[in-house]
Formats: structure tokens, sequence, C-alpha cells
């Protein structure tokens, strides 16, 4: 497994920090991005979150995969690589 996690059905609310927030409970976190839609601006509803470890990220999944953030029921799985 990899320590790159793919975080969808997000709140258009849902800021970086509250993603940290959230997330930073279950381990180091190298890295976060929120994808942003090119002509409004506003986020897309999904974003990345990178862990220093893989057991972290596993331990992210089992925990957050279908809890409650800013309202709406998350996804949360390993991020598959882009083709």
């Amino acid at each position: 497994m990899n320590s790159k996690l793919y975080i969808g059905n997000l709140s258009f609310n849902t800021t970086e920090d509250g993603i940290r927030q959230a997330f930073g409970a279950h381990g180091d976190i190298t890295d976060i991005y929120v994808a942003m839609d090119r002509e409004t601006g506003r986020p897309r509803g999904f974003a990345f979150v990178t862990f220093s470890k893989a057991e972290e990220a596993q331990a992210a999944i089992e925990a957050l995969n279908g809890s409650d953030l800013d309202g709406r029921s998350l996804k949360v799985n390993e991020a598959k690589p882009r083709e």
C-alpha cells in the first residue's frame, strides 16, 4: 500500500486546515492537495492526503472512511496512480 489517500465527497466548505485537523490525528501528513475548479475557483469536492508512512494512511482509512466531515460522509481510500 502507498501512503497517498483519495478523499471523496468533501463539502465545498471544507478547507485544507479542516482536512489537516481530521487526518492529522492518524499520522504525520506530508502533503494535502484540494482539487479546485479552474473556472470558478471553488473546490471540486475531493482531495489527496499523503502520509509519511503507509501504516498511518491505513489507520486513517479505517478510522475516517464513512465518517462525517462538514456534514458530508467521506469516502477515503488508497489513491490510484495516474494512467
